[in-house]
């Protein structure tokens, strides 16, 4: 039976991954004004589930996958379901993809992230449109998934960071492949 004392350590190294992963989530429904589209959110929710999807999905279980859609569609005023089924989509793909992206260089892991990306913001602004029974311009799908893949590498860095102070705990997913 370990202690407290004994778990400190491991608690204090899973609360910055998770505080960083808040921070994210935050700066997710803040919305930038640009001359050419409005508005844009700059999806880094995606970008987080993207990478842990990979490196680390026992840290986003589907529970708390699902937990982080509903409370973004009530910040955001989306229907309550949409963003959770969108990103548990994107994690179960991403999580049958993990064997072959984990030993891939990371410009194989960038590409992945244009496609998921793509696709995940593509189907946002679908299935947004069919609750609205109205679709708005696709320059602002545009500008956000190019501005997703420009950001995610240096948002990956830091995921990678963060991702280093975690205690190495045998994941479940290298344990069944």
């Amino acid at each position: 039976m370990h202690s407290f004392a004994d778990q400190f350590p491991v608690i204090l190294r899973m609360l910055v991954v998770y505080l960083l992963m808040f921070v994210l989530f935050l700066l997710n429904t803040i919305s930038i004004a640009t001359p050419i589209s409005g508005t844009i959110d700059v999806p880094f929710i995606i970008m987080v589930l993207y990478y842990w999807s990979i490196y680390r999905p026992t840290l986003i279980p589907p529970l708390l996958v699902f937990a982080v859609g509903v409370c973004f569609d009530l910040l955001s005023g989306w229907p309550v379901g949409l963003s959770s089924f969108i990103f548990l989509l994107l994690r179960h793909v991403i999580v049958s993809q993990r064997v072959f992206l984990t030993g891939q260089p990371f410009t194989v892991v960038w590409i992945g992230f244009m496609m998921a990306g793509l696709g995940a913001i593509s189907l946002q602004w679908l299935l947004f449109g069919l609750t609205r029974l109205q679709w708005g311009g696709i320059d602002p799908v545009i500008i956000t998934s190019f501005v997703a893949i420009m950001l995610f590498p240096f948002v990956s860095l830091v995921l990678h960071f963060s991702h280093k102070v975690l205690p190495y705990i045998q994941d479940q997913y290298s344990a069944v492949r």
